[in-house]
């Protein structure tokens, strides 16, 4: 059982449980926390990281890579996944996928059915051996998610909980149509496919995108799909969906975030900014990210909350229990920057919620406080990382933030901001670092995977 701090309940046991020190889905867990619970690094001893080895992949991956045990997954942007061994960066075996375009997905580990599934270019995913990277084919896999490849792209990490594989669906750079925004529960045991379409909702089917009279809402976000830890809320799953027509009359969800059944099948709540037709007509998608779920408070009103940003550069504080339509929220602060990354999430010795973000102008620090049962986000600090403009995802690990920064790899103290060590790499866009057996790994623009190592 995977003991993760801050958003795994102990009762709750996640399809992708793997060992504590295993980083086994994108953000370690199907919370998407970013938070690892090795603690094998510390703010005392993580001045002594070292460049352990660096492989050259033959295309580049612009995603994160997971980790297993001994082993690491990678996903390229050409659709080809490898395994690569954590000691040397030797890489075991390879696995290619032929198609018309690019994925920026991320393969995602079960242990208890001790597979791999890992996304394509060719409209499916499919489940591997993680030992000898074989198809495994039958009982409903390789499963497609779209019909029209070319147009429709399976832009972010894989996710696995309540017996689900999820995945979800955007359009490539530029927006080129059609395709629509839609997000896929996939049951491990036969590979049965549930959907659910942000435009033409009615239609709980994979569609051929043309045959959508209303076009884009894609989902694109680097969390991806958000599955709720909280055993009162019944696995319950989050997305954020991009620019496209809102009308929840019509069933169309466009610049929203969706609270959906476990399977997907059930629209539980949404919420959509008051402002939903300026996004639209700006390209100001509320679903650049995907909630960020906060654990449980009990000392206030709302105790289940989600932290929401986009590219309209404001971070909402969300009742993930009651998410009730359009342009309620609990909190909005203004950050004077667009927010791609996935915000990562911690808990300190003391109780303290924090929430990490990083902007085009560095990484922030936001600490959770709750005064007679009203919460609200607090600014903490704010660390000059020379970030990309897009900002990239950070780890935590015992107290240590790791971000991807432009050309570096930093780590910086939790609670202060400091800097604590840092490592020249390749440019970065999406990627991000996985922390898991004492190691930090990070790919690049330039192809390379790196192992930093005490």
């Amino acid at each position: 059982m995977v003991r993760v701090a801050v958003l795994i309940v102990m009762l709750v046991i996640p399809a992708s449980a793997a060992y504590a020190s295993d980083w086994p889905v994108f953000g370690h867990d199907a919370g998407r926390s970013g938070y690892s619970a090795d603690q094998a690094l510390s703010t005392a001893n993580v001045a002594g990281l070292r460049e352990r080895w660096r492989v050259k992949l033959p295309a580049a991956a612009d995603s994160a890579p997971i980790v297993v045990g001994d082993r690491l997954f990678l996903t390229s942007k050409d659709g080809s996944s490898y395994a690569i061994d954590a000691a040397d960066g030797h890489v075991a075996w390879s696995f290619a996928t032929h198609g018309p375009n690019i994925t920026t997905s991320v393969p995602a580990y079960d242990a208890a059915g001790k597979a791999l599934y890992v996304p394509g270019v060719d409209g499916f995913v499919h489940k591997l051996d993680p030992a000898s990277g074989r198809e495994l084919r039958g009982r409903g896999f390789p499963v497609r998610i779209t019909t029209a490849p070319e147009t429709e792209k399976n832009p972010s990490p894989l996710n696995l909980a309540n017996g689900y594989l999820y995945a979800q669906t955007s359009g490539y750079y530029g927006d080129a149509t059609p395709y629509v925004g839609h997000v896929l529960a996939i049951r491990l045991s036969d590979g049965a496919r549930f959907v659910f379409n942000a435009l033409c909702s009615s239609q709980h089917a994979l569609i051929d995108p043309q045959s959508c009279s209303r076009q884009r809402s894609g989902m694109w976000s680097r969390s991806g799909v958000v599955v709720d830890p909280d055993p009162s809320m019944g696995g319950r799953v989050y997305v954020a969906t991009g620019n496209g027509p809102f009308d929840a009359g019509q069933g169309d969800y466009g610049d929203s975030v969706l609270s959906l059944s476990a399977d997907v099948s059930r629209l539980l709540g949404y919420y959509t900014p008051s402002d939903y037709a300026e996004l639209e007509s700006s390209d100001l998608d509320v679903g650049s990210s995907s909630p960020a779920l906060l654990p449980r408070q009990q000392n206030s009103a709302t105790p289940l909350m989600a932290v929401q940003g986009g590219k309209d550069a404001v971070l909402r504080l969300l009742d993930r229990t009651s998410l009730e339509g359009v342009g309620r929220t609990l909190q909005s602060i203004e950050l004077g920057e667009k927010l791609f990354c996935a915000p990562a999430i911690w808990t300190d010795r003391t109780g303290v919620v924090w929430v990490y973000i990083d902007l085009g102008d560095g990484v922030h620090a936001f600490k959770l406080a709750t005064i007679g049962g009203r919460s609200r986000l607090v600014s903490a600090w704010h660390a000059d990382v020379s970030s990309t403009y897009e900002g990239t995802s950070p780890a935590i690990d015992n107290g240590v933030v790791f971000v991807a920064a432009s050309g570096s790899l930093v780590a910086l103290d939790a609670e202060s901001g400091r800097r604590l060590w840092s490592h020249d790499m390749g440019p970065v866009h999406w990627q991000s670092p996985a922390v898991a057996g004492g190691a930090v790994y990070c790919a690049d623009e330039d192809g390379y995977l790196t192992a930093f190592a005490r």
